[in-house]
C-alpha cells in the first residue's frame, strides 16, 4: 500500500564499505545536547524500523544461501552496512542531532538482540523475540531467517509522530494512525454504493531515560490503526444518508470524515449540517477543521478523494451560496468576532473566510431550497418553470388531474405520485408549466425512498431537529387542524417572496412536508 506523509520511513538503503558492527550512537554517548523532540521522534523512526524487522517483515535475505529445518526454510540474513533510516522532516546535521545514523553490520543472533537492545526495554525486545520464535536462527554462527511478512494494514493511510517532554528523564511519543480505506458494496435498492473507513488512532509510547541509556519501555507496530478507536468510523452513506439520515446525530469529527468521500446529493445536506454547526459552535469546528486539515488525507493522490480544502472551507462556501440575508449577517458577524488559539485554527478561519468572500454575490440562493430530492435520482425537484411537459424528465409516475383554473398562472393540474403529491399550472400563452406545490406525508420505510428536503429532512423527523436544521422556522400562529397539531414554516425571502416550506407536526414529529408557491397554493388541512 502506497504511504505518503512527512513521516515516511526511508527504505534500508546499504552503504559502501565493510568492516565490523558499530551500534548507532546514542544520545548517551552524544556530546553534552539536550534531546529535541526532533531527536525524539528521529529515535522512533529508527526504532520502528527494528520492530518491523520481528512484526512486519524481515532482514533482507541472500536467497542464494538457503537451509532447511523441519518444514521451514531459511535464508541467510544480508545485513551488511545498513543505515538505520531517520525522519526526513529535517536533514540530520552535527548541529541539530545528537545522534547521527550509523552503519550497522547483523551476521548472528546476538547481533540482531544487540541492535534491539539500543532502542527498547528488556521487555519488548524478549516479546519480540517471542513473536515469532523461529523467525530467525543460527546456523554455524550465522543468521539465518525465513522469508516472508504478515502483510500491512490495508486500511492505513499513514501515520504521524510527535513528542513531548514530561521530564528530565521522560519523554512521550504520540503516533497517530490514519484510517483510509474505500469501497462499494450492493445496498437493499439492488445498487452497489460506497463504504469507507476514515478517521484516526492513537498510541502513546514512552520514551524514558534508563540505567542503560534511552530506550522505550513500550512500543506498537508501525501500522496498529485500532479500527474499533471511538475515532474511527466505517460510513454507510446509502444507510446513512438515504434509509436513516444518520448523518445528523454524528459528531463533528464523523461528520467531517463523511465528508472525505461524500458526493452529489450524499454531500449537499452535510455540508449545510457544518455550516449550521459553525454558526452555533465555532470553536468546535474550526478544531476539528484544523485537526482534518493537517492530515495525511490532503497528499492523497488521484480520485475519489475530493480537495480536502472543499471540506475545510466548506462553511464558508455553504454560506455565500446557501444562506439567506438573516444567516449571512450572522455569519459575517462570526468571522470578525472569532479569535482562534492556535495557529492551524487561524489558518482554517482563513480559508473560510476566503471561500465565503470569493463566493458570496448579492443574489440570494433561495430557489434551490424550494425542492424536495426526488427518491432514487438524488436529484432537486424544484418549484418553478419546468422544461417540457409533466414528468419534466423525472421518473415520476402518477394520474394527472385537472382541478380547474388557478389564480395566477393558468390552467392547474395535481398528480398523485404515491409518496409525492404535486401541483402545477399551464400557462395559456406559451403553455410553460409552473410547479408551484409538492408534498409528502410518507416516511422513509413506508416509501422505499427517501424523499426529503435539500438539507435532508423527511418526515419522521422530530420537531427538535426541524428547528436544529431549519434555524429560523417559526410556528404558524393561530393554525387548526384535525390531522396535525401544529405547522412550522420557513421562509427564508420573506412574506413578500410569497413561497416557504411548511412543516406539519403530530406528537412532536414531522409528518408532512410541503414546499409551495402561495401566489397559487394553499396550505394543508
Amino acid at each position: 500500500m502506497r504511504r505518503f506523509g512527512a513521516l515516511l520511513l526511508l527504505t534500508i538503503a546499504l552503504l559502501a564499505g565493510c568492516g565490523g558492527r558499530e551500534s548507532p550512537v546514542s544520545p548517551d554517548e552524544a556530546p553534552e545536547t539536550a534531546l529535541t523532540e526532533q531527536d525524539v521522534r528521529n529515535m522512533y523512526t529508527a526504532a520502528s524500523t527494528v520492530y518491523d524487522w520481528f512484526d512486519l517483515t524481515t532482514l533482507p535475505l541472500d536467497r542464494a544461501d538457503s537451509r532447511t529445518e523441519g518444514d521451514l526454510t531459511y535464508y541467510r540474513v544480508d545485513a551488511e552496512n545498513l543505515s538505520l533510516p531517520v525522519s526526513t522532516v529535517a536533514e540530520p546535521t552535527d548541529s541539530t542531532l545528537p545522534w547521527q545514523p550509523q552503519p550497522v553490520t547483523i551476521t548472528s543472533l546476538a547481533d540482531l538482540r544487540e541492535t534491539a537492545e539500543s532502542y527498547f526495554s528488556p521487555e519488548i525486545v524478549d516479546n519480540l523475540f517471542a513473536l515469532s520464535p523461529d523467525h530467525y536462527k543460527d546456523f554455524d554462527g550465522v543468521l539465518y531467517a525465513t522469508d516472508g511478512g504478515r502483510g500491512s494494514n490495508l486500511y492505513l493511510l499513514d501515520k504521524t509522530v510527535a513528542a513531548e517532554q514530561v521530564d528530565e528523564d521522560h519523554w512521550t511519543v504520540t503516533v497517530t494512525f490514519w484510517a483510509d480505506f474505500e469501497g462499494r458494496e450492493l445496498q437493499g435498492d439492488g445498487y452497489f454504493h460506497t463504504v469507507a473507513t476514515t478517521g484516526y488512532s492513537t498510541t502513546v509510547l514512552d520514551y524514558a531515560h534508563t540505567p542503560d541509556g534511552w530506550k522505550f519501555t513500550g512500543f506498537c507496530p508501525s501500522d496498529g490503526l485500532d479500527l474499533e478507536a471511538d475515532t474511527v468510523y466505517t460510513i454507510n452513506y446509502y444507510q446513512d444518508f438515504e434509509v436513516t439520515s444518520a448523518y445528523q446525530d454524528y459528531s463533528d469529527w464523523k461528520l467531517a470524515c463523511y465528508l472525505i468521500y461524500a458526493d452529489g446529493a450524499y454531500a449537499e445536506a452535510p455540508f449545510d449540517l457544518l455550516a449550521r454547526r459553525f454558526l452555533e459552535r465555532p470553536e468546535d469546528i474550526l478544531h476539528v477543521l484544523a485537526l482534518l486539515d493537517s492530515s495525511p488525507y490532503r497528499e492523497k493522490q488521484g480520485p475519489p478523494h475530493p480537495n480536502i480544502d472543499v471540506i475545510v472551507a466548506g462553511p464558508g462556501y455553504t454560506a455565500a451560496g446557501r444562506f439567506y440575508r438573516e444567516d449571512r449577517a450572522d455569519f459575517e458577524a462570526l468571522l470578525d468576532a472569532l479569535h482562534p488559539e492556535t495557529e492551524a485554527e487561524q489558518a482554517v478561519l482563513d480559508k473560510i473566510r476566503a471561500a465565503y468572500e470569493s463566493s458570496v454575490t448579492e443574489e440570494s440562493p433561495i430557489e434551490t431550497e424550494f425542492a424536495l430530492i426526488v427518491p432514487g435520482e438524488k436529484r432537486l425537484l424544484t418549484l418553478g418553470v419546468q422544461e417540457g411537459t409533466f414528468p419534466w424528465g423525472y421518473e415520476l409516475e402518477g394520474t394527472v388531474t385537472y382541478t380547474g383554473p388557478g389564480d395566477t398562472y393558468g390552467t392547474v393540474y395535481e398528480v398523485d405520485c404515491g409518496n409525492l403529491r404535486l401541483a402545477y399550472s399551464v400557462s395559456p400563452d406559451d403553455s410553460t408549466e409552473y410547479l408551484f406545490r409538492l408534498s409528502t406525508s410518507t416516511h422513509y420505510d413506508q416509501s422505499g425512498g427517501t424523499l426529503c428536503t435539500p438539507r435532508g429532512l423527511y418526515c419522521g423527523y422530530s420537531l427538535a431537529h426541524l428547528e436544529e436544521i431549519y434555524s429560523h422556522v417559526v410556528e404558524l400562529a393561530g393554525f387548526q387542524s384535525d390531522t396535525y397539531d401544529a405547522c412550522y414554516v420557513y421562509e427564508p425571502g420573506g412574506l413578500a417572496y410569497c413561497k416557504h416550506i411548511a412543516f406539519y407536526i403530530t406528537d412532536g414529529v414531522v409528518t408532512a412536508i410541503q414546499v409551495e408557491d402561495l401566489m397559487d397554493g394553499r396550505l394543508l388541512g
